[in-house]
């Protein structure tokens, strides 16, 4: 599973699907500009936060240079660390975490076909768990998505139809869940995962979103364990922002509006949000990532312009070590041994992509070189064919927690991190399984199989951005005019977008 991949460079694949690329919704897009536009303006980026971190003394001035593209230098950064090009040190779920993460950067595609490769190749391993007849449903969804976002056939992946095993999984009631003698350990994260998958591929039963729907808190957040009992039904960070997602992407706004009403209200006074499943922890770039891509996608301007400004602010700027430059910590910007996760998770968001969007059609062969400039650079999301586009062309959707491809029981706690489950936060060394289907602790230190990383001191930003009334600002200050003209500049892009949105939902 560490070794090389079995598909050498010359590797060829049949004919896939022809599948028009998506393009993010009218309010994601629209969001994506503004958010963009906020943090292009002096005290809407990275610079103007990083004096504030803890590791920097009182009065020290921050770095002239920024990160041109964080986004983009995420990718790059997070490349450079896989095993023969191919893989995460054989673990499945954050090697499929990087193909989503590159597939939102439209840079890497020789590399995130390479990791695609990898993980056709051991697929089954992922999905059984090393026993045949198993199903880990988490782990058979993610695969899903990552199929659906690289054009692979999910019908023969890796010899798996994964369209057939998640509809195997899949119950009267709505629920997919796991086959194994060790007993069911799918949640939130495994259903949502599921419902995102199969909305690309236009088979996506009525009654799985149903149940995910229905299985909302009466505060409007959504758990990451399925109660019987409605009563013991705790809404949960990391599982709302992914839930949120999957429902939008289904076309339940209503339902994801409570969601994401309920998550501006978690969201801390400088911007980031905490895994609320272990206390009070500080913010983490798991957390933080998953919320903000569901605050794009629903239009949550504001307070997704304030999520992405802090996780720049944990991401290793230019006044950083060459090598580590780009990568994004989980509570504080350093390339320590949960970077690689929190980076993969991270992207997607810095790129203001759902998971609903990313796609690696018309992706640049390769990976672009770290570049630092001054302040101002883009904020990422890529915008292709009509897309959310921002002023530098970004892309990115991730995280960075353990997986999640979602396995932890109805009873049975623990959010391991990343995209297979739910993506880590706290990073307590206790917790249940994660939710890709193994035993975890809260945060994902190596997310699949690996307990949860130590508790982190958040090292982010306080959230004030000085000057700009920008986006990104904690306060309560409204929109000042010069983010409002600039996203109204960029919303002007999107308006094919919205008007092709507003056709197609005329038809019906």
């Amino acid at each position: 599973m560490t070794g090389p991949s079995d598909h050498g460079a010359g590797t060829t694949h049949p004919p896939r699907p022809a599948r028009v690329r998506r393009t993010p919704t009218g309010a994601a897009a629209l969001t994506a500009a503004a958010v963009a536009a906020a943090l292009l303006l002096p005290g809407g980026g990275t610079a103007a936060r990083a004096d504030q971190r803890s590791d920097r003394a009182p009065g020290t001035t921050a770095a002239a240079d920024t990160l041109v593209s964080p986004p983009k230098a995420a990718a790059t950064w997070m490349a450079a660390q896989l095993t023969d090009g191919a893989h995460a040190k054989g673990d499945h779920g954050l090697t499929a975490d990087i193909v989503l993460a590159l597939a939102a950067t439209g840079t890497g595609g020789d590399t995130a076909d390479k990791a695609t490769d990898w993980l056709e190749t051991h697929a089954a391993e992922y999905v059984d768990r090393g026993t045949p007849g198993n199903v880990n449903a988490g782990g058979a969804a993610k695969l899903a998505l990552v199929a659906a976002a690289t054009h692979r056939d999910l019908a023969d992946f890796g010899d798996l139809d994964l369209r057939g095993t998640l509809l195997g999984r899949l119950q009267d009631d709505g629920r997919f869940t796991d086959k194994a003698s060790s007993g069911d350990m799918s949640n939130q994260f495994t259903q949502s995962l599921a419902v995102l998958a199969l909305e690309r591929t236009g088979e996506l039963p009525s009654r799985a979103v149903e149940f995910l729907a229905k299985s909302r808190c009466a505060d409007g957040g959504y758990p990451l364990t399925f109660k019987a009992d409605p009563a013991k039904c705790k809404s949960h960070t990391d599982s709302t922002g992914l839930a949120v997602q999957a429902l939008l992407a289904a076309g339940r706004t209503g339902d994801a509006a409570h969601g994401l009403d309920w998550l501006e209200k978690q969201q801390l006074p400088d911007g980031g949000f905490r895994d609320n499943g272990f206390g009070t922890p500080p913010g983490n770039s798991n957390s933080t990532a998953l919320d903000v891509q569901a605050l794009i996608a629903g239009g949550r301007v504001e307070a997704a312009g304030k999520g992405t400004a802090w996780l720049r602010s944990v991401q290793v700027g230019c006044d950083g070590a060459a090598e580590d430059r780009g990568a994004v910590g989980y509570a504080e910007p350093k390339a320590d041994g949960t970077a690689l996760r929190a980076t993969a998770q991270a992207v997607p968001a810095l790129a203001a992509k759902s998971l609903a969007d990313v796609d690696t059609e018309g992706a640049a062969p390769g990976l672009e070189p770290v570049k630092c400039g001054p302040s101002g650079g883009d904020s990422g999301g890529t915008g292709g064919d009509g897309g959310a586009g921002d002023p530098g062309g970004d892309g990115g959707t991730g995280g960075a927690g353990g997986d999640t491809d979602g396995t932890s029981g109805d009873d049975t706690g623990g959010t391991d991190g990343g995209t297979d489950g739910a993506t880590g936060s706290a990073g307590t060394a206790t917790g249940g399984a994660s939710s890709d289907g193994d035993a975890g602790g809260s945060d994902g230190g190596s997310g699949d199989t690996t307990a949860g990383t130590t508790t982190a001191t958040s090292a982010g930003s306080t959230g004030s951005t000085g000057g700009g009334g920008s986006l990104a600002s904690s306060g309560t200050t409204a929109l000042g005019a010069g983010a409002a003209a600039a996203a109204l500049l960029l919303a002007g892009g999107v308006t094919v977008v919205l008007a092709r949105h507003r056709r197609e939902a005329a038809r019906g």
